[in-house]
């Protein structure tokens, strides 16, 4: 009597393991509203620029592989400020039903988002996403993807990223003469990284003096024409020359500048040619 008691008592002893397993396991696959982690699908287009006022549409493609046949897709966007740090809401963007047909053979999606489609629905503070060109360079978008296989949802660890730049900032050759009314001209010949400062501005340095001399490009959107202004701690307050126009070329990238700033002993004039490089 006493083994059969204690083969009962073990019997049910590892029952409750065994439940308790099992349930812990259940619990650790459901991560929030009844969706688990996975990466079903595989974003082709994981990271892509976002260019202040030159950008219209965006093209995205997601690979799924062949394997349990997927029902639905759902986008999800969200927005990072680079500003504030602060996040928006996270919102449905768009629904793609497969109705399993990933279950024998691979498959991709496509599809385009524009301005309007990365703004609808978001609030920032609780406040709409003011006009592209008042973004803050470095701000993001996050495309997030929720995959439906039978009736379990899983979210995708793979997202798209869209960053906020503009279209000027890089490594540029930077070719050109500093005239110095007194000590000659000096050949400028270097290698300058131009710094996204908004839609379109980007920082520089002024000629050859280096980088406690920062300067600054604004370009027109209308006509490309460039102005140049000085930045603190640059102490000269810079001219444009007024028989040369100052420009930026969208054909082949390069900034072409003209200006001076006035010294004790004269106008120090700069002549510069920007040529963008890994472009």
């Amino acid at each position: 009597m006493k083994k059969i008691l204690k083969i009962t008592n073990l019997i049910g002893i590892i029952s409750l393991v065994l439940f308790t397993f099992y349930s812990c396991n259940k619990s650790d696959d459901l991560t929030s509203d009844n969706a688990m982690k996975g990466g079903l699908v595989s974003p082709i287009t994981s990271n892509v620029p976002y260019k202040l006022g030159t950008t219209t549409t965006i093209p995205i493609t997601v690979a799924i592989p062949q394997g349990p046949g997927i029902t639905k897709i759902e986008v999800w966007n969200s927005y990072s400020d680079a500003t504030s740090g602060n996040s928006t809401n996270k919102v449905l963007m768009k629904t793609v039903e497969l109705n399993g047909s990933n279950a024998s053979t691979a498959d991709t999606i496509s599809y385009s988002v524009n301005y309007a489609d990365l703004i609808a629905g978001l609030l920032l503070d609780g406040v709409a996403l003011p006009a592209e060109t008042e973004l803050a360079i470095g701000s993001a978008w996050t495309l997030e993807y929720v995959t439906y296989v039978g009736g379990r949802k899983i979210v995708n660890n793979a997202t798209t990223n869209i960053g906020v730049a503009n279209a000027y900032a890089g490594l540029y050759q930077c070719d050109g003469v500093f005239h110095h009314p007194t000590a000659g001209d000096r050949t400028i010949n270097e290698e300058k990284y131009l710094a996204a400062i908004s839609a379109y501005e980007v920082s520089s340095t002024l000629g050859d003096l280096g980088p406690n001399y920062p300067i600054k490009f604004i370009v027109n959107p209308v006509d490309n024409t460039v102005t140049v202004v000085e930045i603190a701690p640059t102490a000269f307050a810079i001219i444009m020359q007024s028989d040369k126009v100052s420009s930026y070329d969208p054909a082949t990238g390069k900034f072409t500048v003209w200006y001076y700033y006035v010294g004790a002993s004269g106008n120090r004039v700069v002549d510069e040619v920007y040529t963008p490089l890994g472009k």
